[in-house]
């Protein structure tokens, strides 16, 4: 495949100027540009032929109607409808805003202040609260997909894997996510739900704050998945004795194995934060 015809189309596609690489990782390749005069950014899906592409191209679709529903300032907008380049397909694109500042993956290399960590909840409890209201579910919440930008707030972004509740997964016999990151109900044959992203959300924040796994994922991912359903996650205060008590039983909350022990939902969990702030 000839990439530098394929962002020429794209270009053509999105009415993007400027373009240049970004990122480019597995089958995605993102650029940087001006769509009206204002910055943006283009991702471009390269579909490749068979039953997985097919896939790819439905997940990519849903990416883009994900985004164009969910109304917060916590998730990443989308400019753009998803667009197919070539016949057949080899490529799909669409334009996103452009979001300076960086993901996680760098920054959860030290630890976290407490303030930091409460507005990481309170962001990403926010912007979850949104696509769970579409009765969505990421499922993927991990540092790579959560953008702490030049203003101090983070976004969540690549929706990607997530899926609607009432609608056929795309992801066949094994759940998506990213290792470490993972609920239990991400083991195969289960099913995330709402809660699942609440528990990885209490993962991001409990490793923001010790540097840490609360459940750590061995090197065997059959051993990792059974500690994901048997073991139940050491409460924080046990590593971190100085954080405040109601951040500390929020998180411990949202790490219940068990997903109707803790918040069921964004919504709810934004709700018990908020009113914590309140009384700080």
């Amino acid at each position: 495949m000839d990439v530098s015809q394929v962002i020429h189309e794209v270009d053509a596609a999105l009415g993007f100027e400027n373009s240049e690489p970004l990122t480019q990782g597995g089958q995605k390749l993102v650029l940087k540009g001006m769509i009206g005069g204002a910055k943006a950014v283009a991702k471009i899906v390269f579909i490749e032929p068979g039953a997985n592409g097919d896939i790819t191209l439905q997940r990519a679709h849903r990416e883009v109607e994900l985004l164009s529903a969910v109304e917060s300032n916590r998730v990443v907008k989308v400019l753009t409808d998803a667009v197919e380049i070539g016949d057949p397909v080899k490529a799909v694109c669409w334009a996103e805003e452009y979001l300076d500042g960086n993901d996680l993956s760098a920054s959860l290399k030290s630890k976290w202040a407490e303030d930091d960590v409460w507005l990481l909840m309170h962001d990403v409890a926010e912007a979850l609260a949104a696509c769970h209201e579409l009765e969505v579910v990421h499922r993927d919440l991990s540092p790579g997909n959560i953008r702490r930008t030049s203003n101090g707030h983070f976004m969540l972004m690549d929706p990607g894997l997530a899926r609607h509740l009432e609608k056929t997964a795309l992801t066949g016999a094994y759940q998506p996510g990213t290792p470490g990151w993972r609920s239990p109900e991400h083991v195969p044959g289960g099913d995330p739900v709402p809660a699942s992203d609440v528990f990885s959300l209490g993962i991001l924040s409990f490793f923001a704050l010790t540097g840490q796994f609360p459940i750590d994922p061995p090197c065997d991912p059959q051993t990792y998945d059974r500690a994901l359903i048997e073991q139940q996650a050491p409460p924080i205060s046990t590593i971190r004795p100085d954080i405040s008590p109601d951040l500390g039983e929020i998180i411990d909350r949202c790490l219940n194995r068990q997903p109707a022990r803790r918040f069921l939902d964004g919504a709810e969990l934004l709700t018990e934060i908020e009113k914590m702030e309140s009384n700080r």
